[in-house]
């Protein structure tokens, strides 16, 4: 096996669909921030030298509103009327979206291609089952962008629920952590939101951005709260437990407000600004 310092590094980019979509209006596109993220990620990757990229997005405007009106995310429901339609459609919702990030990476001539999370993930009885691996190490070696995204997924037990693009990355670092594969290590996680970073409340009307925390300190934050839109995946406290776990594997975490200018060019060359690091 190649030592751990040989290994190839690879940056995951987390893009929130807060920052894709406006989560409140169904099938709603924010489509300067798309392309200027898309932009910034097509200078990345033609500067030589650099960390390979694996892209993850959520589902956003595009899967949270159906999702949250079939209960997608509490499982097979007998008493909910056209609950299955509802679970195709909230798949082809995110695919909708997925193509529009997808289309404009092509434009620009870099080569990016999707895996459908619901073929790669599966949860068994006791443990949900990713075999995308191999299909993403291959994407790599190829020089290609792979791109996968918050879904639905199926269960062996004739059921269903939903998987975050958060727990979709934590997987794929497990994956990259064991001693199967000799070939790349996770360098880091940039989580493009909606925010400058994880906010703090200090009183009932002081709040500001902690800057770096280590992981031991994660717990004991007093979050500001933002429940003004809708997310059957968890808000930020949901994101801060597959964030915990990320952290455990030694993979450090940056959250960074992708609808700000050239942040996440920023975040790729590890200048500094306003910003969360976790580590």
């Amino acid at each position: 096996m190649l030592a751990l310092a040989n290994k190839k590094p690879i940056i995951i980019i987390k893009l929130g669909g807060s920052i894709l979509t406006d989560k409140n209006t169904p099938y709603s596109m924010k489509n300067k921030v798309i392309d200027s993220i898309v932009s910034q990620i097509s200078d990345y990757y033609h500067t030589s030298n650099q960390p390979k990229l694996i892209i993850i997005h959520g589902a956003g405007s595009f899967g949270h509103p159906i999702a949250n009106s079939f209960s997608i995310q509490n499982g097979l429901n007998q008493y909910i009327p056209n609950q299955i339609l509802g679970l195709t459609k909230t798949h082809q919702g995110v695919e909708k979206l997925n193509t529009k990030i997808v289309d404009g990476f092509l434009s620009r001539e870099i080569p990016v291609l999707s895996l459908t999370t619901s073929s790669v993930f599966f949860q068994a009885e006791s443990f949900l089952k990713f075999t995308g691996i191999d299909q993403i190490d291959s994407l790599l070696e190829l020089g290609i962008i792979p791109i996968l995204f918050g879904d639905i997924l199926l269960h062996d037990s004739k059921n269903f629920s939903i998987i975050s693009g958060d727990r979709v990355i934590y997987e794929i670092c497990k994956s990259f952590s064991s001693s199967n594969n000799p070939k790349y290590k996770i360098d880091k996680i940039i989580f493009c939101f909606d925010q400058d970073g994880i906010i703090i409340s200090n009183t009932e009307k002081d709040s500001q951005v902690i800057q770096n925390i280590k992981l031991k300190d994660l717990d004991l934050l007093s979050l500001k709260n933002f429940e003004d839109s809708i997310d059957v995946t968890g808000n930020i406290r949901g994101k801060l437990k597959e964030i915990k776990k990320i952290c455990e594997l030694g993979i450090p975490v940056q959250l960074i407000n992708g609808q700000k200018p050239n942040l996440l060019t920023k975040a790729l060359r590890d200048e500094i600004f306003l910003s969360t690091r976790i580590d």
